[in-house]
């Protein structure tokens, strides 16, 4: 495996103090930043802000041969994270995970939305409050959500309303809590499940499939991986969201079919390095996609670090893959077989 001598590693600016999401970047880049050491290269690391000279100042002179891109928000906006990929576009400097376009479309859910729709893989019927389309709205519950944000951020019960009728007042009340762009989209009442994607020489390999079952819910709360599950360790939902591999042998056409619908999500949004699609599968078993994670979460105790180690691939081989496939000579990302 070809090796670059120095990697700059990039992440939002954060403290001890900040929320807990935000300060997972904190383990990413300690580990992350051992990994790299561990493989021969040389580590550093920067904080990025809306102060993109410094950062063109600090790149110059630190001439990394690959940044590795951890920036999942800039200025607590996870609108604005393709602004450090097009920067580096700008400077040519290589860098880890999907490029801006990339980061574009995916970071934006309805975007993605419109995207997977125009290629035919299905996703559930949404709503916009600012362009407010035309739509006759399916029947049963809907969950609102921020445009731009990941980790779930601003999501839990109260995300859920019963049906398309409560969806503009739930906007504007989630909107009063946290000042975003929301929208809504059509609640798929089914498994929750996820599928990793690492980048390969040979294409993107389909790690093992996890699903998060929601352990003695009461039957009114909503099954949703909100906020509280992911951050809160003490909280009901973080204690009952269980993540468990699904058995590729009793269950091989759906496995088999999320991960052709995966491949397909890699090579229409053309993904780089590293991603994650989210689905929900309904009670028919027909899998709908939520969203295309470019550049997803690698805590060491994140799932796709738990699926990396469910495939006996060691995260240091995982990292030098993500910093590799940013390389020039790296053959074509885009290949799914």
């Amino acid at each position: 495996m070809r090796r670059a001598g120095k990697v700059l590693i990039i992440h939002n600016d954060v403290t001890d103090e900040s929320a807990a999401d935000a300060r997972d970047v904190l383990d990413q880049i300690r580990s992350v930043s051992e990994a790299l050491e561990n493989s021969g290269y040389e580590a550093g690391t920067l904080a990025i802000d809306l102060n993109l000279e410094i950062a063109k100042a600090r790149l110059g002179a630190e001439r990394p041969d690959v940044v590795f891109n951890l920036v999942e928000a800039i200025d607590d906006s996870g609108q604005l994270i393709p602004l450090v990929t097009a920067l580096l576009d700008h400077l040519r400097i290589p860098y880890t995970g999907s490029d801006t376009e990339a980061l574009v479309l995916s970071s934006n859910k309805i975007l993605t939305k419109q995207w997977l729709r125009l290629h035919d893989i299905a996703t559930a019927d949404w709503w916009d409050p600012e362009t407010r389309p035309p739509i006759s709205p399916a029947e049963g519950r809907w969950i609102t959500k921020p445009l731009y944000e990941d980790a779930s951020i601003g999501m839990d019960d109260a995300s859920v309303v019963p049906d398309f009728r409560a969806v503009a007042d739930r906007i504007a009340e989630k909107q009063r809590q946290r000042p975003c762009r929301w929208f809504a989209e059509q609640f798929i009442e089914g498994r929750e499940i996820n599928v990793a994607l690492l980048g390969g020489p040979d294409g993107p390999q389909i790690l093992p499939i996890p699903e998060i079952q929601f352990v003695d819910f009461p039957t009114d709360k909503p099954k949703i991986v909100g906020y509280a599950a992911k951050w809160s360790e003490e909280s009901f939902e973080c204690r009952h969201t269980v993540r468990r591999f699904i058995d590729p042998r009793q269950e091989a056409s759906l496995c088999d079919h999320l991960g052709q619908i995966a491949l397909r999500c890699w090579k229409i949004f053309e993904l780089r390095g590293y991603a994650r699609v989210d689905f929900r599968v309904d009670g028919n078993g027909k899998p709908w996609v939520l969203e295309v994670n470019a550049n997803p979460c690698i805590s060491p105790d994140a799932g796709f670090a738990a699926a990396l180690s469910k495939q006996c691939i060691p995260y240091s081989e995982a990292i030098g893959r993500i910093v590799v496939a940013a390389l020039p000579a790296w053959p074509s990302n885009n290949a799914t077989t």
